[in-house]
């Protein structure tokens, strides 16, 4: 016996305690956590910055830490109001693969309204980037479940909040569709029924 070797067993039945089993159940939990989903790293690879007339939106490319051989990237948006002194947070979007910081999708309505998209986010502003609403397919598109990293293809919005999203459907996929629209800037977005051919 070796007496400087100190185990947690029972000692009646020489079986681990059950403060052992806790702590390999812990580290167990703690794995499967951190290997779900890697962090961004702290600093930035790529920023853009989009300038509009009143106020600008800034994209930052964080890549992913300990993200395995082909690590995935974190996509930051913000604003900077006209005369504001800290950035305000937009939306975030996480790819599974590190892609170009997607600066075309970003478009300005008017002084005070803006709106982005990326994978299957939408982000809008109506207040000169102090504020923004962040629409979700895997919230907000009933029935929609991920991932489709291209699904939104493009948006185009009026100056009074009308306007449509164009969507890029994966065939035999639940919840999307070719297109939706919306009356309020995108706050809500509702599907389009499909064209009657026949007319």
């Amino acid at each position: 016996m070796n007496a400087g070797c100190i185990t947690m067993t029972d000692r009646k039945a020489g079986r681990p305690s059950s403060l052992a089993i806790f702590l390999a159940l812990c580290g167990v939990l703690c794995s499967i956590v951190s290997c779900a989903r890697p962090a961004p790293a702290k600093h930035p690879a790529e920023v853009v910055e989009i300038q509009g007339t009143a106020f600008t939106v800034r994209i930052s490319a964080f890549p992913e830490e300990h993200g395995g051989f082909v690590p995935g990237a974190y996509y930051r948006f913000e604003s900077l109001p006209s005369g504001g002194k800290s950035w305000v947070p937009a939306m975030e979007f996480r790819h599974d693969d590190p892609v170009p910081i997607p600066r075309q999708d970003v478009k300005f309505l008017t002084p005070k309204s803006a709106y982005a998209f990326m994978g299957w986010k939408y982000t809008v502003t109506t207040d000169g980037g102090n504020h923004w609403h962040v629409w979700n397919a895997e919230h907000d598109l009933a029935g929609w479940r991920c991932c489709n990293y291209r699904l939104i293809k493009e948006v185009e919005l009026e100056p009074n909040g009308a306007g449509k999203m164009f969507l890029r459907p994966i065939p035999g996929r639940s919840g999307e569709a070719p297109e939706l629209v919306t009356s309020d800037f995108g706050w809500h977005w509702t599907a389009q029924p499909p064209r009657d051919s026949s007319k």
